[in-house]
């Protein structure tokens, strides 16, 4: 598909507004929202942030679940050149109160009407520093305001809507995003308009056809609910279907009766939707791809997918890189998409390079590499660790180690502080569960270094059966598959895997785990 690039994202809502008035932007609990409804809501909110007082540079928090009003207020803050910090309802009351008081915003949205947790959680982070409180549905005494009564106090502010979004530039931050915290405190990174709006583009032309419609129920202060869902479609020119939950059977019903064209999820949610009964019994032929990204998909799960008859894709992103820098195509066959992200896309500059700061050779690691004005602005208010993360020459070092394998195919071999030594070998995990998830009986593989007398580190893995199988089976079937020095030492077979919020394996706790069983 082809969409033209603009500066901003936020200037699509009115691109398409002109162009497809009527065509269907949003839908969610709330209702459904036309591109002529989204123009309108949009600019209401951003008077109503104006008459707040907000202005360039300032933020914006919002704690909600994903649906279309979110949205609005995301697409409101980044058009007047504000930064908007989606809070995740998942989080703690500890975690979100960090992430409060690290980007110190103007204005809090409440937008969990309903929820009985959300005035004591708002009260909480009300009182971390000076904000103002607005909550969907109704007023809280002594706490907030109502978005309707903010919304009217826009009205005034409407005419220098247009003076306030002028000044907004493409590398203006729209967002910022808070990385996992797997290793440390999570850091607020700064995710600019044009990037958005130039990955957006990118992932348009690779992705979808003419007005695609596709599932959101991925968190929005997360890169994958608000970048390669939300904003790639909004600069497509399509639909996103909210769900505020992840629900694997409400999932796979939303598909037959939105008539949705791209799944795209996380792994595990797919290894769950295809084990509920609608996914035999509901129509699902709409699905023009189903898309994954986040970890890598299991040999036997894309089997199963792929008798849907929808196109199957991957890619490679991360947080910082604000969107994805390599696609898999079409054509790739299976047993490639279950290892490879696919080739470094023609539009981004990216490179695989070893420690010492030199190219890595075919089949060779090295981290991956990435640099254009996409990318993060930086960590706010964190200097030490934007350069840490960006070097002189704007190379973004994402942490991740690849080889690039025949055919120019990227594979994922681990994290940098995920990779160990074990009797002077680099153990790479990705590698080994990539191996193990081969076995038929295997739906998920998890391996994690733990420190060790004799060895440095060794490995411990923790399998989710997709059949019967015991810990002696499967280690049979890593010393058939695996050098030793890279067999696991321990086999643990679980129901589950600990998630974070974003739902990816939670490796940090799985580490604790293993130490203590150690």
């Amino acid at each position: 598909m082809s969409v033209p690039r603009l500066p901003l994202i936020t200037d699509y809502v009115g691109h398409w507004a002109t162009r497809h008035p009527e065509r269907e932007a949003l839908a969610g609990p709330g209702g459904r929202w036309t591109y002529r409804r989204l123009r309108e809501d949009v600019d209401r909110c951003a008077a109503g942030l104006l008459a707040a007082g907000v202005r360039h540079g300032d933020r914006v928090a919002l704690l909600g679940h994903p649906g279309p009003e979110c949205y609005v207020v995301f697409l409101a803050t980044a058009g007047i050149g504000a930064v908007w910090v989606g809070l995740n309802p998942k989080y703690t009351v500890a975690e979100l109160a960090h992430v409060v008081t690290d980007s110190r915003p103007t204005l809090l949205f409440g937008m969990l009407d309903g929820d009985p947790s959300q005035e004591g959680t708002l009260s909480a982070l009300r009182d971390l520093g000076p904000m103002r409180v607005i909550t969907r549905g109704r007023a809280v005494p002594g706490l907030s305001i109502s978005y309707e009564d903010f919304l009217a106090e826009g009205e005034e502010a409407a005419p220098s809507l247009p003076g306030a979004r002028a000044g907004v530039r493409p590398l203006d931050p729209a967002a910022m995003i808070y990385t996992s915290g797997t290793t440390g405190k999570p850091k607020g990174a700064l995710v600019p308009s044009g990037g958005l709006a130039y990955c957006g583009v990118v992932q348009a032309g690779r992705w979808y056809g003419d007005a695609p419609r596709k599932l959101c129920d991925l968190p929005l202060n997360h890169i994958g609910g608000l970048g390669d869902i939300c904003t790639s479609v909004l600069a497509g020119g399509g639909t996103v279907v909210f769900m505020e939950r992840f629900d694997p059977a409400g999932a796979l019903r939303t598909v037959e009766r939105e008539r949705l064209t791209h799944l795209y999820c996380i792994p595990t949610q797919l290894l769950a939707a295809v084990r509920t009964e609608e996914w035999a019994e509901r129509d699902l032929s709409s699905l023009e791809w189903i898309l994954w990204g986040g970890a890598a998909a299991p040999l036997s799960l894309l089997t199963t997918l792929a008798k849907t008859g929808a196109r199957l894709g991957t890619s490679y992103s991360l947080t910082e890189s604000t969107g994805s820098v390599t696609y898999t195509d079409p054509g790739d066959p299976l047993d490639v998409l279950a290892w490879s992200v696919g080739r470094i896309d023609p539009h981004y500059e990216v490179t695989l390079r070893r420690s010492d700061g030199t190219a890595a050779g075919p089949g060779e690691a090295g981290e991956i590499l990435v640099r254009g004005d996409f990318i993060t602005r930086g960590y706010f208010r964190n200097l030490e660790a934007t350069r840490a993360a960006i070097d002189e020459e704007g190379w973004l070092h994402t942490g991740d180690l690849a080889t690039e394998e025949q055919g120019g195919h990227i594979r994922l071999v681990g994290r940098l502080k995920e990779m160990f030594k074990s009797g002077g070998y680099n153990v790479y995990p990705r590698e080994i569960e990539a191996a193990l998830e081969d076995h038929p009986a295997v739906a998920l593989a998890a391996v994690v270094g733990v420190p060790d007398e004799r060895w440095g580190e060794v490995g411990h893995v923790f399998i989710v059966p997709a059949a019967p199988l015991t810990p002696e089976e499967i280690q049979a079937y890593a010393r058939s598959r695996l050098a030793n020095y890279k067999v696991p030492k321990v086999f643990r077979l679980e129901r589950d895997l600990p998630k974070l919020p974003i739902g990816k394996i939670d490796k940090v706790e799985l580490r604790r785990r293993a130490q203590e069983g150690a």
